[in-house]
């Protein structure tokens, strides 16, 4: 005959919960301190529960400790995994973000990615040169842009062309990547300032609309990813 088992051990419980959330949700962790107690990104990569209990749990960062309260208190610490689940998505929901973390920079891996960052490229380091584009001018810019002297009209075309055409490649650009920058990056964890906000930020300013085609297909991999886990 089996002995009756007795009501969970809570302390047992508590080691369990404090060790899965370090363990396997850390960005959980992260959204709390963000959202919770106004931590900012960047002090949230150390991000560690250290206890919890039916009526709060209390987090460490790198600004400190913070105690973060259940409204309302929990039952028991049966209660928790669903209560920390609606958390979750109660965070993302008020901060506007996704649990799909990018976290490396991926370079153009198309044909026609590179194709769009070399012209621009070339306008780039070109068009602020407007007399150098002239065919009489007998520079090198000149030379490239009516294709070693054969077609001078190209070049020609480029000179009157060009207030609009720097105008229209700096400012489509320009905005192309303030827009990935306060949207895409932000929205997937990419932290102002670091190697890869600077990495793409700086690819879509040259590539344009490639890098945004790219990032949204590195997001795209990771949720495929993350749902054929489940």
């Amino acid at each position: 005959m089996s002995t009756p088992r007795g009501p969970p051990d809570p302390q047992a419980m508590k080691t369990r919960i404090i060790t899965h959330m370090n363990t396997d949700h850390a960005l959980s962790l992260r959204l709390y301190l963000m959202h919770y107690s106004h931590v900012p990104l960047s002090g949230t990569s150390s991000a560690t529960l250290t206890d919890i209990t039916t009526q709060h749990m209390i987090l460490t960062s790198s600004f400190g400790r913070h105690v973060i309260s259940f409204e309302p208190e929990m039952k028991s610490l049966l209660d928790a995994r669903e209560r920390l689940v609606a958390m979750h998505n109660e965070c993302l929901s008020a901060l506007d973000l996704s649990d799909i973390v990018i976290d490396t920079y991926v370079p153009p891996d198309r044909a026609w990615h590179w194709g769009l960052a070399g012209i621009t490229l070339l306008i780039l380091s070109t068009f602020p040169f407007r007399e150098a584009l002239k065919p009489e001018s007998g520079t090198i810019i000149a030379s490239i842009w009516s294709l070693g002297g054969a077609v001078p009209g190209l070049a020609r075309l480029c000179y009157t062309l060009q207030p609009y055409v720097l105008t229209l490649v700096v400012l489509v650009h320009g905005t192309e990547a303030a827009w990935l920058a306060n949207t895409k990056l932000r929205r997937h964890w990419v932290e102002v300032g670091s190697g890869v906000w600077f990495a793409w930020l700086l690819d879509c300013v040259i590539e344009g609309g490639g890098c945004l085609e790219r990032f949204q297909r590195v997001v795209k991999g990771k949720e495929a990813a993350k749902n054929g886990k489940h």
